[in-house]
């Protein structure tokens, strides 16, 4: 779960359950240091559905005061990564449930790099722009259901196995695939109609 812990430590280092244990006695300084090992696994899964910088560290701060809170539901003796993932990705659908669900974005809102790249990715060639490629999958990601852009966020951009989906998800390996299949048939559905409208005419 390599992917999953976002930090390496030293021999000398406390583990995980340890600094849990502490917290509950009453150190808040041992939570300090949890929220530093894992401040950057935090980050990047929060980041991987919200582009606004703010939202990111909003999401994030509320993300870490949910797990202090929840920290007396911590079994000990599990890892505390995929917990304080899923704590990040509940907070994160929250927030997407909270905000209206935006439009779909149509061919002529594209810029001509975007366009480009969405050519290319069709044509099954790298962009020549990579930036571009990006806007365009987040465009495409940002229509999807909340749970299916969890999944394609913990597996495709966070190199996530499909076991380790289904524990941040909370859900079996074979659930996650199941969602994972199904996340990227419908992304691929949003590009073919997003490409349809790149000569309506023809």
């Amino acid at each position: 779960m390599t992917a999953l812990a976002g930090w390496q430590g030293s021999g000398d280092d406390p583990d995980d359950g340890a600094l849990v244990q502490r917290v509950l006695g009453g150190d808040q300084d041992a939570f300090g240091v949890l929220v530093h090992r894992y401040q950057r696994l935090v980050f990047r899964i929060i980041g991987g559905f919200l582009r606004n910088h703010a939202d990111v560290e909003e999401v994030a701060q509320e993300a870490f005061l949910r797990a202090f809170k929840g920290l007396p539901g911590f079994r000990l003796g599990s890892p505390f990564g995929p917990w304080i993932a899923r704590i990040a990705t509940r907070a994160s659908y929250d927030q997407l449930r909270r905000r209206h669900r935006r439009p779909e974005v149509a061919w002529e809102d594209l810029s001509p790099d975007e366009q480009g790249a969405a050519q290319a990715l069709a044509a099954g060639v790298d962009p020549a722009t990579r930036t571009a490629a990006r806007d365009v999958l987040e465009h495409a990601m940002a229509s999807l259901k909340p749970k299916d852009r969890q999944a394609l966020i913990l597996a495709d951009a966070q190199g996530l196995t499909p076991a380790e989906v289904g524990a941040v998800l909370g859900c079996s390996p074979l659930a996650a695939r199941i969602r994972l299949h199904r996340a990227r048939r419908a992304m691929r559905r949003v590009v073919e109609k997003l490409l349809l409208g790149m000569n309506p005419a023809g």
